[in-house]
Parts: structure tokens; sequence; C-alpha cells
């Protein structure tokens, strides 16, 4: 059996620290979605942590509840269930703390690289690397569940 190429993420998550970033990070997602880099179908959200200093677990725990909410209406529940979790992959990208003198965060900091297969031409930035690592790179394979991943780190 041939493993697949590609993750089709159910659910992606940005976490932030600030209500005011949120719809920012929506928009980029969105941006990341028509370009298509990330599947029509994903449904992408941008949450606020539920308070400050909650720490990457705190801000896990609330993405998942978020997701879960989401997904539940998307099914036709009119509660939160935990099942609609069960076929779903998650991908929860954590923006971190703000850093002095870095404006937009690490994950939307440019890199001096580009993309030859990207549909569109643009400037790349860590986000977009972590999106086509967890995509392309980690996540084939895998069964339904949940990644969590800091936008803080360069990987390759």
């Amino acid at each position: 059996m041939e493993q697949p190429k590609r993750v089709d993420w159910t659910v992606i998550i940005l976490t932030c620290q600030y209500k005011d970033s949120v719809q920012v990070f929506q928009r980029e997602l969105e941006v990341r979605q028509k370009r298509e880099q990330i599947p029509a179908g994903t449904l992408l959200l941008a949450v606020e942590d539920p308070e400050k200093r909650v720490g990457s677990g705190g801000a896990t725990l609330n993405a998942l509840l978020v997701a879960a909410e989401h997904l539940s209406a998307r099914a036709g529940f009119t509660v939160v269930t935990s099942d609609v979790l069960h076929s779903a992959w998650i991908l929860i990208l954590h923006m971190g703390r703000d850093f002095p003198f870095d404006d937009c965060g690490r994950a939307f900091t440019c890199l001096p690289m580009e993309n030859p297969e990207a549909p569109v031409e643009a400037l790349v930035c860590n986000l977009d690397c972590l999106l086509d690592i967890m995509t392309y790179r980690l996540g084939p394979g895998s069964p339904p569940g949940v990644w969590v991943c800091s936008t803080d780190m360069l990987l390759s």
C-alpha cells in the first residue's frame, strides 16, 4: 500500500497571546488557503490564549476545545462532543511569546528562500516552511490525531 504524499489537515489552529492579533493571523491563514498551500476544506482558526501566560499546555488544551466546538457544529451536533476528534487531523501552531523588535512574530519572519513548487510566487515565511514540513514530510502516513508545533523555531 502506497503511503499518502501529504496530510489533509481537518483543522489548523494558530494560537496567539493577544486578541488584537487574532484577526490578522486568521487572515494570514486564509491567504495561504487561497494560494492553495492549505486545502480548501481545512478549517482555519486563530485563537487567543484564554489567559495571559497560560503556557503552551494551556494554549493547546484551549485550541483543542475550540476545534471540538467548531467540528461539532460542522457535524450538526448541538453540544460539543469529542467524537469529532477521533477522525480528525489537527495541527496546532503556537505563536509563542513576543520578542522585542520583532513586530510580526517569528512565524511571519521572511526567510531568504523561495518555493519553486508554490502555485503563486510570494515571500516565504517560517510559517510556510512549517506547514510544508508538517504536511509533506512529518505527517504523511500518520493516523488521525493532534500535532503541536511552535512557530519560534526553524525546521529543515
